[in-house]
């Protein structure tokens, strides 16, 4: 029997050859989509996972209440949480302090440092994660302060293919290199680690990283604190032991109007959740794997409503089969295993076809979506495709196989068989379903390409075009202050001037401790008013020419000014965000209301421009040429990234390559040994919006891989309505139609059919976009014309699928369709 039943699917699959392609391509089509977006969803799912000890392992935050109500949440945290928790909480197992910085590595024979990103921890770190330890004894990797272990990329990057364990790597800490030892070679962090490293180094270091007062202060974060918890401990409960804590830290009469809390968040958590601050880890939005994986079911789903519409609407060519097998003794659950089987048959080859579609486009999907993905063919994930084929199969050959069984014999071998009347309501449902995921798709693209075009021709406050931003190479230190540090970039900045003072491609250049996007934001920076209410702003330190250089507008007051002397010691500019935070009318002359700063005054107020990205609301803002002013009165401060100089370069629209080369040689001369490395900021910007630009390639290809299956099945179904209706055509071809009456005929029902999916998916389109844009402060607005240009473009690409059959049909001689009656 099962022979027979193969041998009749075979003969129907080649005496069918459009209709089984049709099928067969639009199920292999959604199952490759499906296995390229589970890849990667899995992968983003699976973050810090392949830690043994993941399900104990934390993340602390610290979450700071002002008197006003406001909530500072950071994890970020203080150097002196690490040792208070040893010292208070006994269940932690194991602990480490990261501190994570750039900075100028060499080896002992380089001409030319690299620029490096250095990460301090302590020997725990290796205790805490899985990190395989290529080289090195694991229990001596930290024998004293000068020990280093660094990542196999690393290693061959400086080493090649030599041994690099006990060679030396010089790394600038200070003004001078430090020698430190290899003693050891860690994996390279696999991609679904939210935690990147390249050189790993003691934490003994950190007192020459950061000050005594910094690391003694809990209002002072630089990096994040990393525990595991002994087995059996329940993290909830120790949230009175860290209340505990905390008050013996500040006293009871602290928490009188504010509060510092202490918590943990889950390793495996961190990831993919936005409710807390990046620090050093790598984290995505959830919300863009779940668009991604509806995609994906989406596409599949399409492509088996495909299925059973086109299987439906052909089954009255096999009505006299059925009627004759019925009457010569098959019985319904025969027919039903039959017509299953030929569902099972050409899903498992869709399924095979598929899979070779994704093999063949996963190098496309890498680029796609910024990962390095492989399809591994274990039995884990054999077993789960070949049970996907078996579910795909019955989701859409069940219904087909019940519809073409419960033929009745009689009805059929009559000709009395009224099919469409039965179920042609089924497959107008499925056709509208069909649209409206389209039509929903369509408009989530426009959406996304619109926000997108919107963030990156926004008027952000400041030029970002043909600005070159370069690494100073001068690093801030303990035993060297801020003040000290920018002096030095001044004069390093007066050397470029006069070096490049020929060049009319350099039109101006300025040296500032952050730029515009930078990665990692601004100082955010704390401290008590007049009357001990705690007050928040970011700071940058500045030259006089970072305003002008970057088309600043100034709104009132003026600029720095190199003439005023006094503006280097005691001027600022501040933001009208920081006008309106403190309620100044004027704000020319005024200070910032804390009792510790040192004297200075508002000279200028720029306009809000977007120093950090759009995701974000224009924040308080003081920029001033001192530094020491705001660090003379802040009691808080939160540094996310190196604070370290940095230099701007305003290029003209010339050759910008050949202004690149000439800034490279000159800069050789005036920086020796320390590398050229810039971005232009509007690259930086780019960057910014990565995840939102990988999210709209995705999904602007599941939009196109969509509408194409959806056309494929209504190109399949207009053909089989068209071959229904050729003696109807034909009778009024007779009667004097025109082609053009023929055409608007056939392509009427699919036009209703299309503006019903309108409706349906305009509101579920809404809500989804709507909620996708909430996560930027500055955001278009959702018009009704992204709807109609979404439903008119869906319309007219089913006209022109639709048209194909209906003009073909206007072609028909009517003698020929009408010859038998």
């Amino acid at each position: 029997m099962l022979k027979n039943y193969f041998k009749i699917a075979f003969r129907n699959l080649f005496k069918n050859k459009v209709y089984s392609s049709i099928n067969i391509f639009g199920l292999a089509v959604g199952v490759a989509c499906c296995i390229l977006i589970a890849l990667y969803v899995q992968n983003e799912w699976s973050y810090d996972e392949f830690h043994s000890k993941a399900d104990r392992t934390y993340r602390a935050w610290v979450n700071e209440t002002t008197p006003e109500g406001r909530e500072l949440l950071n994890t970020a945290t203080p150097v002196i949480l690490g040792p208070t928790l040893r010292d208070n909480i006994p269940e932690v197992e194991h602990l480490t302090y990261m501190f994570s910085f750039s900075n100028l590595v060499k080896t002992p024979d380089a001409q030319a440092p690299f620029d490096e990103n250095i990460l301090v921890v302590n020997e725990d770190f290796f205790q805490i994660f899985d990190f395989e330890i290529l080289q090195g004894d694991p229990d001596n990797l930290f024998m004293n302060p000068s020990s280093i272990v660094i990542s196999e990329a690393t290693a061959n990057r400086f080493f090649g293919n030599q041994d690099p364990l006990q060679k030396t790597l010089s790394i600038r800490l200070t003004d001078e290199y430090k020698q430190f030892t290899i003693t050891g070679v860690v994996e390279n962090p696999p991609a679904n680690s939210s935690l990147d490293y390249r050189i790993l180094m003691p934490d003994q270091n950190l007192e020459t990283l950061i000050s005594e007062r910094g690391r003694n202060s809990w209002f002072n974060i630089f990096g994040s604190t990393y525990l595991t918890l002994q087995e059996g401990t329940n993290p909830d409960e120790l949230n009175e032991k860290f209340d505990s804590m905390m008050k013996g830290v500040f006293g009871e009469d602290f928490f009188t109007n504010q509060d510092y809390k202490v918590g943990l968040q889950l390793l495996i958590d961190i990831h993919l959740n936005t409710e807390f601050p990046s620090a050093q880890a790598s984290v995505s939005d959830p919300v863009y794997s779940y668009i991604l994986a509806a995609i994906a079911f989406l596409i599949l789903l399409i492509a088996c409503v495909n299925f059973m519409t086109l299987s439906i609407s052909k089954s009255t060519s096999r009505a006299k089969e059925v009627g004759i097998r019925k009457t010569i003794g098959a019985i319904r659950q025969h027919l039903m295993y039959q017509f299953w089987g030929e569902a099972l048959m050409m899903t498992l080859i869709a399924f095979l076809i598929g899979i070779t579609f994704a093999e063949l486009l996963l190098p496309f999907f890498n680029d796609l979506s910024g990962t390095e993905l492989t399809i591994s063919y274990g039995a884990g994930t054999l077993g789960v495709l070949l049970l996907t084929a078996l579910a795909v199969s019955l989701v859409a050959g069940i219904y087909p196989a019940l519809v073409l069984s419960g033929f009745r014999p009689i009805e059929v071998l009559k000709g009395r068989l009224n099919l469409s009347a039965e179920k042609g309501g089924f497959q107008k449902v499925m056709v509208v379903f069909q649209f409206s995921l389209s039509i929903a798709l369509i408009i989530g693209t426009i959406t996304i390409h619109q926000q997108l075009n919107y963030v990156q021709n926004k008027n952000l406050g400041y030029q970002k075009d043909q600005v070159l931003v370069l690494e100073s190479g001068i690093s801030n230190t303990p035993q060297s202050s801020p003040a000290d540090i920018f002096e030095q970039s001044i004069r390093r900045k007066q050397i470029l001037i006069n070096e490049l003072k020929a060049s009319s491609e350099i039109t101006s250049i300025t040296t500032s401790s952050f730029t515009p996007v930078q990665t990692g934001g601004w100082f955010q920076m704390g401290f008590r008013d007049n009357q001990d209410q705690p007050k928040n702003f970011h700071g940058n330190f500045v030259d006089a020419d970072f305003i002008p250089t970057l088309g600043i507008k100034v709104t009132e007051g003026r600029n720095f000014s190199e003439e005023n002397p006094s503006d280097a010691r005691q001027a600022m500019i501040v933001n009208e965000a920081l006008v309106e935070y403190f309620g100044w009318e004027n704000p020319i002359g005024q200070r910032l209301p804390g009792p510790e700063f040192d004297q200075h005054e508002v000279i200028g107020v720029v306009e809000n421009f977007h120093y950090e990205s759009l995701h974000t609301p224009v924040e308080p803002l003081a920029i001033v040429m001192n530094p020491d002013i705001l660090f003379s009165g802040i009691s808080d401060l939160g540094i996310s990234n190196s604070f370290d100089p940095r230099y701007s370069f305003n290029l003209s629209t010339g050759n910008l390559s050949q202004t690149v080369s000439q800034l490279r040689e000159v800069w050789a001369q005036v920086a020796p040994g320390v590398p050229f490395d810039y971005t232009f900021v509007d690259q930086s910007l780019d960057d910014q919006y990565r995840e939102e630009r990988r999210l709209s390639r995705i999904v602007t290809t599941g939009s196109v891989l969509a509408i194409i299956i959806a056309c494929l099945g209504l190109f399949g179904l207009a053909s089989l309505m068209v071959i229904r209706r050729t003696k109807e055509i034909g009778v009024r071809k007779v009667l004097g139609a025109s082609s053009g009456n023929i055409v608007f005929l056939v392509n009427k029902e699919f036009t209703k059919l299309v503006a019903i999916a309108f409706v349906i998916a305009t509101p579920i389109a809404w809500y989804a976009m709507s909620t996708w844009l909430q996560d930027f402060a500055y955001r278009i607005e959702l018009g009704f014309g992204i709807f109609l240009l979404s439903g008119l473009l869906t319309l007219a690409v089913a006209w022109f699928t639709v048209s194909y059959q209906s003009v073909k049909a206007t072609l028909i001689n009517p003698t020929d369709s009408l010859r038998s009656e």
